[in-house]
């Protein structure tokens, strides 16, 4: 993990960015993912970590042994399945409220925040435009509010149109092994 850590941690825009990344290794997903969330930690942020239980589990053991109880506070998990799924299906306007709402209630205390979500979503025909204009605003969103965002999909569920589309839609694309500024 070492050397993903300080490959991934160079690379790191800075305060800011919204950072579409792509993942193919689960294995890999875990480790960028422990790195950006530590990394956070450390740096004085909380982290809202948006993912599903079988990979917050996960996460949730490996951040066990790396930070202290009082660093573990600073990570907060929604569960994406609530999160994206909220209003039964992937409606763009009620996923921007909620993630409004919660970021609001950190910025309210000056709290510096990132955010990690791993975007999953039902098979269904529609999605595609659907996930294109979340993206859209998701990135309108994540620049008012001067966050450091990494939006995660697992490559073997986007079609190549759907890739294309979601990669000029940020700021920064990240894959497995690195960031890559646009």
């Amino acid at each position: 993990m070492k050397g993903t850590t300080s490959l991934l941690m160079k690379e790191l825009p800075g305060e800011e960015g919204h950072i579409f990344y792509s993942f193919q290794e689960k294995e890999r997903y875990i480790e960028n993912a422990i790195t950006y969330i530590t990394s956070g930690v450390e740096q004085g942020s909380c982290v809202l970590l948006i993912e599903n239980d079988r990979y917050f589990s996960l996460l949730r053991t490996k951040l066990e042994s790396l930070l202290t109880k009082e660093q573990l506070k600073r990570i907060h998990h929604v569960n994406n399945y609530d999160f994206y799924y909220s209003r039964g299906d992937f409606h763009l306007t009620s996923i921007i409220s909620y993630f409004s709402k919660i970021i609001g209630s950190y910025r309210e205390n000056n709290l510096s925040i990132r955010t990690w979500a791993h975007v999953e979503w039902g098979d269904t025909e529609e999605i595609s435009c659907e996930i294109k204009k979340f993206e859209e605003e998701a990135n309108k969103a994540v620049s008012s509010m001067k966050l450091l965002s990494v939006c995660a999909y697992d490559a073997d569920r986007l079609t190549e149109s759907l890739q294309r589309s979601l990669t000029c839609s940020h700021n920064f694309v990240m894959t497995d092994e690195g960031i890559i500024r646009k």
